[in-house]
Parts: C-alpha cells; sequence; structure tokens
C-alpha cells in the first residue's frame, strides 16, 4: 500500500472516497513533528488525502492570505479604489527581516501593490500596512487592532475552530490546521480578484517616498503557477516557526456526467484545493503538492455523481 492510501484509509468512514479497497495498516499517530496536510475536491467537499488535519500547529506567512481575504472584503464593502495609495505606519516595519520591499515609515504604496507584495512574496509590512488601512475604517485608535479582530471574526464564521489570529501579517505567530486553513481556502477562491492576484507569476509595484518613485520586481513564491496540474491560485509561505507551508488550487474546465442514481446529465465543475503545513523544504512541498494533485485528478477522471454531491459535512467533521 503506498502512503497516500495509508492517510486515505485513517479517515475511515467519515470520508467518502472512491478508493474502498484499503485497509487500515501502517497508520500515522497525528503529532506535530510531521507535517499536516489535505487534498480535497473542492465542489464536492470529497477529501482525497489526509494526515494530521486538525493538529494545531504555526501557519507562517500563510496568516498573509487571512489578512488580504479581509481586505479584499472591505474593499467589495466600500468600493475602495485598489490603486488607492496608502501610508506605511511605522508599525509595518518593525520585522525588518519581513519587510521585503525595504519600507519606511511615511512611505506609500497603492492598496493592489500592497495586495501582491503580501500574497507572492512573504512580505509581512506590506500586509501590515493594509491592515492599517482597513482598520482605520474601524477604529482611529487602534486600527492594526480593530483589523485582527476582524480577522478572527472571519475566522469563527468560517468555523476555523483552531485558529486565533495574533497578528495582522504572518510575521507574528498565529497557529492553525491544514482543516481550518482548508476552509480558509474555500473562502477565498470565491473571490476572483483576489485569486487573480495569487496567479501572477510576477508584477512590478512601484513603492512612493518623498525622494521619488522606486520600482520593484516580484516573482511569486508559488513555483507551482509555471507547471503542470492547472494550478491558478493561493499562496506558499516560510517560516521559522512554520517550516515551509502552501496553499494551492487548480481548476480544469467543467464537464458533463451522468449521476447513475437519476440517470440524468449534470455539469460538474473541477477544482482541487492543497493545504500542506510544517514540511520540511520547499522542495518537498512542492513535489508532495504536485503528487497530490496528479493523483487527485485521477481520482476525479473515475468518480461518478453520487446524490452527496456538494455535501461538505464529511470536511468539516473530518478527524486527525
Amino acid at each position: 500500500m503506498n502512503k497516500a492510501l495509508t492517510y486515505l484509509c485513517a479517515l475511515g468512514g467519515v470520508v467518502s472516497s472512491l478508493l474502498t479497497s484499503c485497509t487500515f495498516q501502517n497508520i500515522v499517530t497525528p503529532d506535530k513533528t510531521t507535517p499536516s496536510y489535505i487534498a480535497m475536491e473542492v465542489n464536492s467537499g470529497r477529501v482525497l488525502y489526509a494526515s494530521n488535519s486538525n493538529i494545531k500547529r504555526p501557519i507562517g506567512m500563510l496568516a498573509n492570505l487571512a489578512t488580504a481575504v479581509v481586505v479584499m472584503d472591505w474593499i467589495k464593502a466600500h468600493q475602495v479604489d485598489m490603486n488607492r495609495l496608502i501610508t506605511v505606519p511605522e508599525g509595518a516595519v518593525a520585522w525588518q527581516r519581513t519587510n521585503l520591499l525595504r519600507l519606511r515609515a511615511g512611505d506609500s504604496i497603492s492598496v493592489r501593490d500592497a495586495l501582491y507584495s503580501a500574497l507572492m512574496w512573504d512580505d509581512s509590512a506590506c500586509a501590515t500596512t493594509l491592515a492599517y488601512a482597513c482598520g482605520s475604517s474601524l477604529s482611529t485608535g487602534n486600527p492594526e487592532g480593530a483589523f485582527i479582530a476582524q480577522m478572527n471574526n472571519l475566522a469563527r464564521k468560517l468555523g476555523m475552530t483552531t485558529t486565533v489570529f495574533k497578528g495582522s501579517n504572518g510575521a507574528v505567530i498565529t497557529q492553525s490546521s491544514a482543516r481550518d486553513m482548508a476552509l480558509l481556502g474555500l473562502y477565498a477562491i470565491n473571490d476572483t480578484d483576489l485569486m487573480a492576484i495569487t496567479a501572477q507569476t510576477g508584477c512590478i509595484v512601484s513603492i512612493h517616498s518623498t525622494s521619488g518613485v522606486r520600482k520593484q520586481t516580484i516573482r511569486n513564491n508559488n513555483k507551482l503557477l509555471s507547471g503542470s496540474g492547472h494550478v491558478d491560485g493561493l499562496k506558499a509561505g516560510q517560516s521559522r516557526s512554520a517550516g515551509s507551508c502552501l496553499m494551492v488550487t487548480a481548476r480544469r474546465a467543467s464537464v458533463k456526467r451522468i449521476n447513475p442514481a437519476t440517470g440524468r446529465e449534470g455539469t460538474f465543475a473541477q477544482r482541487l484545493l492543497v493545504v500542506m503545513l510544517g514540511m520540511p523544504s520547499s522542495n518537498a512541498r512542492y513535489r508532495e503538492a504536485a503528487r497530490f494533485l496528479r493523483d487527485g485528478w485521477n481520482a476525479w477522471d473515475a468518480w461518478l455523481p453520487t446524490n452527496d454531491y456538494q455535501d461538505r459535512t464529511k470536511f468539516i467533521i473530518l478527524p486527525n
């Protein structure tokens, strides 16, 4: 039995799967010293592979995705122009190691460019600058605190039961789980503007200061974007506390299938989501994610519609 099947069998009877012939052998006991991951088919909620999925652990710069999701909700709710320049506050430059654009307090950057750097890179300064801009519409006295409260409101809304965001960027250690991050991913992929940003392999951003405008080229940390597997977005992240983390989604064109239970033809979307936390290296996260995507598409190709299509209850109650 290969490793993928072993992990799949560990989920027991609550997981809807095509691979029904596996037996319970060599099940890995969940702990914090081994990676956590989930690979799932988005539209049905079927979990293909999982391990340590409910274990609470640092998520590193994947927290920037939660920051961006709250910011995108703010942009839509208040019709914010993404070309609007926002000012870099003093608090945004506290983490110089992850201030990748070398921003200084008082500099300005557009909302769009700050999102590019926060999502494509592990940029904490841009994430916090966005948090201050958004949070200032909620509280003039403590804009960052108000923004973090909104991040945690989102977590509760999505059912992220193991997650409490501690800061507005991934440089502040926040713990979550692969399951919770998958819930965040399921929410994020519905935002076409956010997905368009995370799908970019590179771009040029502009930093405005008293001495003029400085240009910076950035390249997306998500190396699977330029490969096979139909990957079209989300985020790679790296930190000392969290190790190598990755959240990727892949999409293929919708297909027609006959539902054996009804005899009727339906149109079915094709999208996979993979979350990996605590991987030992950058190469390992990409290698394993690519394998899950390949095997996931193979499982999808062999799948026939069932009456529990789009029933995500099995995913929500996923055990360790």
